[in-house]
């Protein structure tokens, strides 16, 4: 399968074309990363109230086994301190869902954003040059085959300008009925030009 045509000026403008594509990729990939830090920003304070939701919860298991030590009451006054040590790892768990559910809507925005513009253009990319590439093996499989050539010959006189017709011969139909290989020869050339390939010599 030939990924670009062999004249020089139309492989030179496949070849930019390309790398516009890849360059267009690139940007939006760009684009939708910053749009993910963007977004990602809300969860700002899911990391304080993890720090604080440790720091209580540290804190209040500290006391709860302090105070447990104490003679009598000890163990009645063991139970808030527990509770507020709960209430740090409850403190830990929203944080942590806080976080998630940002990053969540921030991959889907980031992707929605970039993806959008880069599935498009790779999509109209990916048809102009498929289509070539399939049009070139139709017409280039079997390029020193006489009736090919004579197949190519025809589509020049159907597709091509008179005036460039009569450039390769004063009556191009009637040297092509006569089977004139170098008339021939170069209709199919004329033909395979338009699409930016060259016949073997």
């Amino acid at each position: 399968m030939r990924w670009y045509a062999s004249a020089p000026a139309r492989r030179t403008r496949q070849i930019v074309a390309d790398a516009l594509v890849l360059a267009w990729v690139i940007a939006w990939v760009l684009v939708g990363r910053w749009v993910f830090d963007l977004v990602m920003a809300l969860a700002t304070p899911a990391g304080p109230l993890r720090s604080a939701g440790t720091g209580l919860e540290s804190r209040m298991t500290e006391i709860a086994g302090r105070v447990t030590q104490i003679p009598l009451v000890g163990d009645e006054l063991d139970t808030p301190f527990a509770g507020a040590a709960g209430v740090g790892t409850d403190l830990v768990a929203a944080g942590d869902r806080l976080e998630a559910a940002v990053r969540t809507v921030a991959q889907v925005v980031s992707l929605l954003t970039a993806g959008t513009p880069i599935l498009l253009v790779v999509l109209l990319w990916a048809v102009v040059r498929v289509s070539w590439m399939l049009r070139v093996r139709r017409m280039g499989r079997q390029l020193e085959d006489p009736r090919t050539q004579e197949l190519l010959a025809l589509r020049a006189l159907v597709h091509q300008p008179p005036r460039r017709l009569q450039e390769l011969h004063a009556d191009p139909v009637a040297a092509w009925r006569s089977g004139e290989p170098s008339t021939v020869r170069a209709l199919a050339d004329l033909e395979l030009a338009a699409l930016g390939v060259r016949s073997r010599q």
